[in-house]
């Protein structure tokens, strides 16, 4: 079915339900039962109302709030805390312990050139939902990684965003690659849509994120 068919509450309940059918065929299994296996994933520009895409979400998907520096984060972050408490939806923050803790969301999503502070994090909050980003193998080496439950590995499949545009798609060979080196469980992010995602369902992922997937 093509997106463009689709109301937005089927959409994500489209991507939630694949989602799981991936989690099934998992290269590894989270020791926490609730590990979300939907991501989305906001941006300022791409998704500046996310509170409007939060409201269609699946019970038990996740919002990764990145506000990028945003002066208006705390408001923000606090409407799509109220929204995740109502509809069952767990709520990170990128790189802000602080906002995490001041709006009181579930976890932190760090990028990669942050990925050296999970093992402090996890010490000083051992409850909290933990993810990081990583785009290249030698990033695999770092001990802190088994501090986190989940690691996103991008880009997936071609991707429009910035961060991927120097960056090669990974593809389920380089997917296989980096479920072999993971010692948690393994995302995917970047370039993934309703008309891709069943491509993943045997790729060894425990879920994936998304952001033009979620456009409104």
């Amino acid at each position: 079915m093509q997106a463009a068919e689709m109301t937005y509450k089927t959409r994500f309940t489209f991507l939630m339900n694949r989602a799981k059918d991936i989690v099934r065929h998992a290269h590894m299994s989270s020791p926490r039962a609730d590990l979300p296996c939907l991501y989305f994933f906001t941006d300022p520009v791409r998704t500046p109302h996310p509170e409007e895409i939060t409201a269609h979400l699946p019970e038990g998907a996740a919002i990764v709030y990145r506000h990028f520096g945003d002066r208006h984060a705390p408001a923000h972050a606090r409407v799509l805390q109220a929204l995740a408490q109502e509809k069952g939806l767990y709520l990170l923050i990128g790189n802000d312990v602080d906002l995490m803790r001041e709006v009181g969301a579930d976890g932190v999503h760090l990028s990669e050139s942050r990925l050296a502070e999970a093992t402090a994090l996890r010490r000083l909050y051992p409850q909290m939902w933990l993810t990081a980003a990583c785009h290249a193998p030698e990033t695999m080496k770092q001990p802190a990684i088994a501090a986190l439950d989940a690691l996103f590995i991008s880009p997936v499949f071609p991707s429009q965003s910035p961060s991927a545009a120097d960056k090669s798609a990974l593809g389920l060979k380089g997917i296989t690659a980096f479920c072999d080196l993971s010692p948690v469980p393994v995302m995917g992010l970047g370039g993934i849509t309703t008309d891709n995602a069943e491509r993943l369902t045997t790729s060894g992922l425990s879920g994936f994120g998304a952001i033009e997937a979620f456009r409104l």
